[in-house]
Formats: C-alpha cells, sequence, structure tokens
C-alpha cells in the first residue's frame, strides 16, 4: 500500500484521541499529561519519552481535525519522496527537535502537545529540497509552494493565542537539517551535507535538553 506510514500515524493520532476523550477529555490537562503531553517538569524527573508522546496527541477535535488535514496532504507527498522509512524518521526526529524546543526555552508550567511540531518539520524539508536539489526543476516548482504555505502558518501561529510557535519553529529547523541528512529517493546528497546536519542537530538538541535541565 503506498503512502502506508501517513495512514497509520493519522489513525494513532485519532486513536489516541478517542481514548483521551473517553476517559475524560483531550482538552482535560491531567489527561493530557497522563497521556505524555510535553509538561518540562515531568521531563526533568527522567520522563524523556514526552519528546515523543506529544506529537501523537492532540487538544480537542479541532486541533486533531487542522492537523489531520495538514498531514494527510503534506505527509503523502513526502512519503513518495523519500519513502515511508525515511519520511517516519524524519517526522519523528523533526517532532523532537519542536519539542526539545518547547522544552528549553518554554516556560516551565506550559502543557503542549500535537502533531504540529513535525508537520512544521515538513515545512523545514521542503525548504531544505530547494537548497539541496537547486539543480531539478520539479523539486525546486514542488518545493516552492511550501515556503509560502510556511510564513502564512508561522503568521497565523504567531496571531493565535495558545500556540506553541516554539514547538512550531523547532518543527522547521529540526526538518530543515534532516533534509541535508536523508536523500529523496534515487537522488544523493553531499557526504558533508550529511555529517553537517547529523552534526547540528545533535548540536542544537544537546544545547536544548541541556538548557531545560537547567545544566547551562
Amino acid at each position: 500500500m503506498k503512502k502506508k506510514a501517513t495512514l497509520i500515524i493519522l489513525a494513532a493520532n485519532l486513536l489516541l484521541y478517542l481514548i483521551m476523550e473517553f476517559l475524560g477529555g483531550s482538552t482535560n490537562t491531567g489527561v493530557l499529561v497522563y497521556f505524555g503531553a510535553m509538561f518540562k517538569p515531568l521531563v526533568q524527573m527522567g520522563e524523556w519519552w514526552r519528546f515523543i508522546t506529544p506529537i501523537f496527541l492532540h487538544i480537542g477535535f479541532t486541533h486533531l481535525l487542522m492537523n489531520s488535514y495538514s498531514l494527510f496532504i503534506l505527509g503523502q507527498s513526502f512519503e513518495t519522496l523519500y519513502g515511508s522509512v525515511k519520511f517516519v524518521i524524519i517526522y519523528l526526529l523533526s517532532g523532537i527537535m519542536g519539542n526539545l524546543m518547547t522544552f528549553g526555552m518554554g516556560s516551565d508550567m506550559t502543557v503542549s502537545a500535537g502533531a504540529s511540531t513535525s508537520i512544521y518539520g515538513l515545512f523545514g524539508l521542503g525548504i531544505a529540497i530547494l537548497l539541496f536539489y537547486r539543480e531539478d526543476r520539479l523539486l525546486q516548482e514542488f518545493s516552492r509552494s511550501f515556503v509560502v504555505l510556511l510564513v502564512i502558518n508561522l503568521v497565523y501561529s504567531f496571531t493565535v493565542p495558545g500556540i506553541d510557535m516554539l514547538g512550531h519553529l523547532g518543527g522547521v529547523l529540526g526538518g530543515f537539517l534532516l533534509g541535508g541528512v536523508f536523500p529523496i529517493i534515487n537522488r544523493t546528497l553531499d557526504k558533508y551535507s550529511q555529517v553537517l546536519g547529523v552534526f547540528l542537530y545533535i548540536l542544537i538538541a544537546g544545547f536544548l535538553f541541556s538548557r531545560g535541565m537547567n545544566i547551562i
């Protein structure tokens, strides 16, 4: 089945949403924290899985609907370009970077969740394609649309209260860096770009984690 990873992620998001609704509501802070939403004090106590679990949680039906629509459109496109395995790796690592940004730079008492950290990572991935595949006209045309979409979504994020802007920016950064690490199917990337992308991802992730843990 084509694009099966995107559909599996969508199904997982929906299933977790329904379970949370059944157990008290996806907008209930206690339910969100119980299911693994990003909450800095608990991460500092060693619950590091909270860098991953928020990617699959949503706060209310509108949040789920908007992210599901974005993921359905973007996920299918990028899964076709990268293949299911690399797509899932990029999706998860982008979300982790977004949650690290929230952890390292955000408020101590903020509870956050949502696939948007990973979805914004796909926007960053689209921008990376512009940089790393400059000789490919079709990929350039495909990626230019993501610049416009990213600007629109960032403006929306800045103007609507309650949105985890730090998580979105971290996701964009993560996706951009990973675009220089993982090549599109039947394409190649310069080894220097790949090594640099891995180094920068680890360096930034380490800095954000250390800052969130109050080590630096």
